[in-house]
């Protein structure tokens, strides 16, 4: 009687025990969905917040009189002159600087790499997270320069009447060369360069055989491209009028094609397909663009009113918005559609929601994400702010 005893009282403790596993398991599981979902409405609340006001919190020494332009560089800043570039990060610290002496420079960043050329000259620097990397001369007049994640810099350049697309190592070394004359291949419109330095798209304007064409050439200089004649691995043309004069590689696989009625996209993993062409109706007015995301802002002929569509890069519409602001510059950073004009800004988050709107006392020049979230340079006349919205 006393072994049955001690068995039932065994049993009793197993059920016991699991009964308690159970409970405290279906604790720690209601626990994380509850930190799961608090923290899910507070980054759902946090995308949404919408601020009023703004208040500096750094101040750069350097004056920003002499700047030509401003650029995203990761999360800091460029500005360039006609007498050199700097970088800043968003506490006003330093990182690099250069100096050169270019009338008209034009600037390209990717990864931790700039370009920057003087158009009409032949003069090429190169800069990097440390300052300047490398430097060179071109054989020829600049038109265009692009830079690559490893420091390959891609080169449009004139001579009389023929023209050269040549990529070129950080060195100055000549690692591919297209030529192209006026007569008989046609006159470069565009030409872009992806991150990793290994595929180039030219888009030609001909008028041979006495019709206009459009002409779009994909290149790949890795392993694949070996494989076809002059690394061309395709080649499309536009025979009804249709015009490319911009090209741009989103990221290293992904390349928009931006036409005088649209754009289209290309996947460009090693060969182009097309994703999707996307024709609009009305006047194209601006074109934005990142990493995931191509934007157009259309004006309808004969009115002021200004419609903005992003599209992921599958193609998909994820915004149609009327835009009431009428802004001189626009683009995306980090996420965020910014718009501003002489001394108002508008930033605007992807699903069309304003997230700040604001008139400043001086001329803005540039505003960039500092932080992702509520930070952001705000360069002006004289000095180049980091400031903090606030509700």
């Amino acid at each position: 009687m006393a072994i049955e005893n001690d068995r039932q009282s065994l049993r009793d403790y197993g059920i016991r025990k699991k009964r308690y596993k159970r409970r405290r398991n279906a604790l720690i599981i209601a626990v994380i969905l509850m930190v799961i979902f608090g923290a899910g409405f507070y980054v759902i609340s946090l995308y949404n917040r919408q601020y009023q006001s703004m208040v500096v919190m750094n101040t750069a020494d350097i004056t920003a009189s002499d700047a030509l332009g401003y650029l995203e560089y990761g999360n800091s800043i460029i500005k360039y002159g006609m007498n050199g570039v700097v970088a800043m990060d968003k506490n006003g610290k330093l990182l690099w600087n250069g100096s050169y002496e270019l009338q008209e420079p034009l600037v390209d960043t990717c990864g931790k790499y700039v370009v920057v050329a003087g158009k009409g000259t032949k003069e090429v620097y190169v800069f990097n997270n440390k300052g300047l990397a490398g430097e060179f001369n071109t054989d020829f007049s600049i038109l265009k320069v692009e830079i690559g994640s490893q420091g390959h810099v891609l080169a449009m350049m004139e001579d009389k009447n023929t023209n050269y697309i040549r990529l070129y190592d950080i060195d100055g070394t000549v690692i591919y060369e297209i030529i192209s004359d006026i007569k008989t291949v046609g006159y470069p419109l565009d030409a872009t360069l992806s991150y990793d330095g290994r595929k180039v798209v030219t888009s030609y304007i001909s008028f041979t055989d006495g019709k206009l064409k459009n002409i779009l050439s994909f290149y790949n200089f890795g392993e694949v491209g070996q494989n076809y004649t002059n690394q061309l691995v395709g080649c499309i043309i536009y025979e009804d009028g249709t015009l490319a004069p911009k090209l741009e590689f989103v990221n290293n696989n992904t390349v928009s094609v931006y036409t005088d009625t649209g754009f289209v996209l290309y996947a460009m993993e090693q060969i182009p397909s097309e994703i999707i062409s996307h024709k609009v109706k009305g006047q194209i007015r601006s074109i934005i663009s990142n990493e995931k995301y191509v934007g157009l802002v259309t004006q309808t002929e004969g009115t002021s009113s200004k419609t903005l569509s992003l599209f992921d890069l599958s193609g998909k519409k994820v915004l149609e918005k009327e835009l009431d602001f009428n802004y001189e510059k626009i683009y995306l950073s980090n996420g965020e559609i910014i718009m501003y004009d002489n001394m108002s800004c508008l930033i605007m988050k992807l699903n069309g929601k304003t997230k700040f709107r604001h008139t400043f006392d001086s001329n803005i020049k540039a505003i960039y994400s500092a932080n992702r979230l509520d930070q952001y340079f705000l360069a002006e006349e004289k000095a180049i702010r980091v400031i903090q919205l606030k509700e």
